[in-house]
Order: C-alpha cells, then sequence, then structure tokens
C-alpha cells in the first residue's frame, strides 16, 4: 500500500515538470510585495504606471479580510506589516477609496491611533534590534506621505550607515551591523534618500558626497535581471528610496523598474520571490530519483550542475561552488540550496563524483562559522537572525557532505570529516531543553512565536539517520511524544497544534529513515493521516509553512507533492530496505 502511495504521488510529481525535466513550482502571491511593487511604481512615475498600480490596489482590495486587514499570502491571518504596506499602496494610488477606509479603520483599532508616531512606534517594536525591514518599512511609510508630521520626516527613523557599503566586504563582520547580510541593497538605497533629504550641515554635506560612490556600489550588486533577491519587496524598496532620492533615471532605477513590470502576475499580483525553482527540482529529484529513468537522471544532474555559480557573488563575495533557491540571476548562493543540489545528485548519479561535487562540499565547509554550525549566506557576517548558524541548515550540510566524503580528494576528506565534526558538536550545543530543535527559514505562522520546532527536529533527524548519540535518541523522543492523536504532526509538541500535512510528512520521513522499530506504529500513524488528503494535490488548504526574511510567510505549490512523495518513498524503503 505505501509503495503504491509512493508510485501515485511521484508519478503526479513527475507530471509537472516542465519540458526541460526541473521543475519550477508556484509561490503564493504577496500582499507585501504587491503593495511595495505598487508604490515604487507609482513613485517612479504614477502616469505611465497607471495600469499595473491599479491592477496591484485592485487585487489589494479583493484580498482584504473582512476585518480591513491583510495576512502575507491570502491564507495567512493579519499581521501589521501587510496591513500597513497594503494601506499605503491603497491610499497613495486613490484607487480604491472603500478599502482605503476600512484599512485605516483597522489599523487605527489596532495602533489606537492612526499616526505617525504610532506607526513608527509600532513597527519598531515589532523588529526590535533588527532593521532589516524596520527601516525600510518606514522609508517607505515617508515616501508616501503616512509619517510626514513636520519638517524633515526622514530623520525620524534609524539612519543607516550607507557609506560603510565603500568598505571591504571582510570588514562587514566587525561592525556589528543592525541589518542582515541579504539587506545591502536596501541600506545603500535608504541611506542615499536620507542624505538627499538631510537638513543642510557638514554631516550632510560629506554624506552626499559619497552618494555616486555608494550608487557605483549598488550598481555593481544589482543583477541582470534588476530583482534584488529576485525578490519584489527589496527591489520596490530600493525604486522607492531612489525615487525620493531624484534618482528616477538612474539605471538602477530603470532596471528595478524592468524586473517589476515583468514579474507582476495576471492577476495585478506579485509573490514574495520569483520563483524557488533550483529548491524545488532537487527535493523533486531526490523524491523522483528511484523512478525515473537512467537517462532522464543524468540529464536532470546535468541541469543542477549547470546551474552552479561558477564566479565570485557580486552581492555576498561567496566563491564559486554553490547554488541558490533559482536559476534566475539575481538569486544568492546559500547553504540549504547547496546541501539540496548535493543531495540531489547523490540521489540522481549515487558513487559519480564530478569536479562541480567537489566544489559544492568544498563551497559548504567554507561557509561553516567559528561556533561549528552553518549559515545562510555568509560566515561570520552577525548574529541577527538570517546570519545566524542554525540547526536545520547545519544537519543538512552534514548529509550533504556524508554523502559524497569518501569519493572527495583525500586533504578535502580529512576537510570534511572534521567539519562533520564541528557540525555535530554544534548540534548537541544547541538542542533545546525538550529535545528540539528549532529551524530558521520554516514555521508556523499560527504558533505565538511563530516557530515550529517539529520541522526543525525531523529535518535534524532525517539527515543525521544511523546516528545513535544521546541528543540524537532524546529529538526521536521528541517528535514521538507531539504526535498528535489524529496521527498527524502540528508545529509543536501542544495537543491543541493545528494539524498539518507538511509538518506530518517531514516528521514520517525522518522517523522511517530511523532504524528504530520503536517508531514503526508513530510511522503508520503518521501514513494514515497523510492519505486522508485529497487525491488531487493542489486541494489541499495551502500550509504557509515557509518563512521568507523578516517574518514573512508563504505557502509553495510543490511542497505538499514533494513532501508527501518523500515520506511514502522513506516509509516503503523501511518496510522493504531491498527496494531502496
Amino acid at each position: 500500500m505505501t509503495s503504491h502511495d509512493y508510485q501515485r504521488l511521484s508519478s503526479e510529481l513527475l507530471a509537472r515538470r516542465l519540458p526541460t525535466g526541473d521543475w519550477d513550482g508556484h509561490l503564493a502571491s504577496s500582499a507585501v510585495s504587491t503593495a511595495t511593487a505598487a508604490i515604487a511604481l507609482h513613485e517612479l512615475d504614477p502616469v505611465r504606471h497607471t495600469q499595473p498600480v491599479a491592477a496591484a490596489c485592485q487585487w489589494l482590495a479583493d484580498t482584504q479580510l473582512a476585518d480591513g486587514s491583510w495576512g502575507d499570502s491570502p491564507e495567512s491571518p493579519p499581521n501589521l506589516t501587510a496591513s500597513l504596506l497594503s494601506t499605503a499602496a491603497l491610499m497613495r494610488a486613490e484607487t480604491n477609496p472603500a478599502a482605503a477606509d476600512q484599512a485605516r479603520k483597522y489599523l487605527t483599532a489596532h495602533l489606537g491611533e492612526f499616526s505617525p508616531a504610532a506607526i513608527r512606534a509600532a513597527i519598531l517594536k515589532k523588529y526590535g534590534q533588527d532593521l532589516t525591514f524596520s527601516v525600510p518599512i518606514l522609508a517607505l511609510c515617508t515616501a508616501t506621505g503616512l509619517l510626514n508630521d513636520g519638517e524633515h520626516p526622514w530623520e525620524k527613523m534609524p539612519q543607516l550607515p550607507f557609506e560603510l557599503a565603500l568598505l571591504p566586504r571582510a570588514c562587514y563582520r566587525f561592525l556589528n551591523l543592525r541589518v542582515v547580510s541579504y539587506a545591502l541593497p536596501a541600506l545603500i538605497a535608504i541611506g542615499v534618500a536620507q542624505a538627499t533629504q538631510a537638513r543642510p550641515g557638514l554631516t550632510t554635506a560629506f554624506r552626499r558626497r559619497l552618494i555616486p560612490a555608494v550608487l557605483r556600489r549598488l550598481t555593481r550588486l544589482q543583477p541582470p535581471s534588476g530583482g534584488f533577491l529576485e525578490a519584489a519587496p527589496l527591489t520596490a524598496f530600493c525604486l522607492i528610496c531612489l525615487a525620493a532620492a531624484n534618482r528616477r533615471d538612474h539605471q538602477v532605477a530603470q532596471a528595478a523598474e524592468r524586473f517589476l513590470l515583468t514579474t507582476v502576475r495576471s492577476d495585478g499580483s506579485w509573490p514574495i520571490d520569483t520563483s524557488l525553482a533550483q529548491w524545488c527540482t532537487a527535493l523533486a529529484a531526490k523524491a523522483t530519483a528511484p523512478v525515473l529513468p537512467a537517462a532522464e537522471r543524468d540529464a536532470l544532474a546535468e541541469l543542477i550542475q549547470q546551474r552552479q555559480f561558477d564566479t565570485v557573488h557580486p552581492f555576498t563575495g561567496a566563491q564559486p561552488g554553490g547554488w541558490a533557491w533559482t536559476h534566475q540571476s539575481g538569486a544568492v548562493p546559500d547553504a540549504d540550496d547547496t546541501a539540496a543540489a548535493l543531495i540531489a545528485l547523490h540521489a540522481l548519479q549515487p558513487g559519480r563524483p564530478t569536479p562541480a561535487i567537489t566544489k559544492g562540499c568544498t563551497w559548504l565547509m567554507h561557509l561553516q562559522n567559528r561556533d561549528g554550525g552553518i549559515p545562510t549566506f555568509c560566515r561570520g557576517w552577525g548574529k541577527l537572525p538570517f546570519d545566524r548558524s542554525c540547526p536545520d541548515l547545519s544537519a543538512h550540510a552534514f548529509h550533504a557532505l556524508n554523502l559524497w566524503r569518501d569519493t572527495l580528494p583525500p586533504r578535502r576528506r580529512r576537510q570534511a570529516g572534521r567539519c562533520q565534526q564541528r557540525i555535530l558538536d554544534f548540534l548537541a550545543r544547541n538542542q533545546q531543553p525538550d529535545g528540539s530543535f528549532l529551524p530558521l527559514w520554516f514555521g508556523e505562522q499560527l504558533s505565538p512565536n511563530g516557530q515550529a520546532p517539529v520541522y526543525g527536529t525531523a529535518v535534524v533527524l532525517e539527515n543525521l539517520s544511523g546516528l545513535t548519540a544521546p541528543w540524537c535518541l532524546r529529538a526521536r523522543d521528541y517528535l514521538l511524544s507531539a504526535q498528535l492523536p489524529s496521527g498527524a504532526w502540528g508545529a509543536d509538541a501542544r495537543t491543541d497544534a493545528p494539524a498539518r500535512f507538511l509538518f506530518t510528512a517531514r516528521a514520517v520521513a525522518a522517523l522511517a529513515a530511523s532504524p528504530d522499530p520503536d517508531a514503526d506504529e508513530a510511522i503508520q500513524r503518521g501514513l494514515d493521516f497523510l492519505r486522508t488528503a485529497p487525491p488531487d494535490p493542489d486541494d489541499l488548504p495551502p500550509e504557509p509553512v515557509g518563512l521568507y526574511f523578516s517574518q514573512l510567510w508563504y505557502s509553495e505549490q510543490l511542497y505538499p507533492l514533494i513532501f508527501l512523495s518523500r515520506a511514502f518513498l522513506a516509509a516503503s524503503r523501511r518496510q522493504n530496505p531491498a527496494s531502496g
């Protein structure tokens, strides 16, 4: 029965391939992306962009919740950021007055009053010491007039030291910046706007003299697509600030405009990122490799290897050898996607090392932080959330290295062994008291703290299958204790945690990879719950478990097919080891 379930799901997953043999996926449309893109195009030229701005505002009006708010995606609960940015777009464009009025009423009730002071205080409180998203939001609200409560409103927000972008990249890790590595374009663009709008003085004069140099730096950071990180919000924030700095004709602004106009969807909305094409391809390749014909496995492996970065990345300074979440030019190599690519290549062509694999393993090892863990983009950048070491990425990297270590040249083989041991030490130190692990890029939007320890623990266990250290057993025990009476798993061990197909699939796959026979009953109960999913995975209620930077949630259409396929594959192999 389990094998039949896998055959059905993997066949459906294979049917979703593009003609090129890979997968693209479909990210949920985002209120944050749509609002920021609409504002950026309006600030650049409201006349030329009347149509896309009106379409975006209509999409916002159509997806507005009953209380006048918005969530990150249409299926998400209300939140302050999405509601504030959507309100700003509707008020600025003046195309949907009824929706704008309802949105203002929601924010007034939420903030106590709809005023510049209340908006500033709420945004700064929400994001705390991390200025990565709070200052861009405040900059957008200032540019659209929401924060204009007197003279020089650009000075009433934290000032970003854009001139630091002129320093060598190696210096950044020592500066204790309050923005994360991928926010460098926003730091530059907002700083330029702040310097342009500042009151005259010696400091202002000095900063303005640096503007041409930092704009040259920004130009070098911008990819050919024009989209920073292939993300509409980051690109839109930069465009808004360049318009506020009276640099609408700058080549960065023009390229950002092209990116927004070419990535808008037919309904007027934008997703949080262009796509997760490479990430979905790597995960789907691992899930379908057993049923792919040999020629198709080889072709897919070749395609994945072609997407490896072979030059130093201008954004992070990353050396050649990594992979990103998409093959579009604005993507940045990162640990999770590099590990996923290496694991997929092993599933497609086990025991067939190539120079790309050696470079990929070396790239991962060079990313390792001093604490032994693996960060996302940059080694040693800082301690803000998305630049720190984390258990899920570290375990993923451990597994990728474990698959290929014995095929590496002797020196790299020894280096991989040391790297893996340091990862294990990091994981042992960073396990939660209840035995769980906290993931970085996935969570549960309905949890009080947004965390999903079930997901993080499942990722660690699956990637460390076969290890029997006491802390690994504690992680297994946590997963077993967190199973709900229905057989499903939610985000955590709460008995009232909402059941999630994706969390259940990850937990089943993790336990199925374990040699522990005590997990058999839990696995079977999990499989029984997964079988209650609609035959067509597209009929599943969206589960926004993906966490983008700065607490932005999204759902991906391919996730259910990918993760359910992997769960049934792992269970099938457990029941019949010879089939694996």
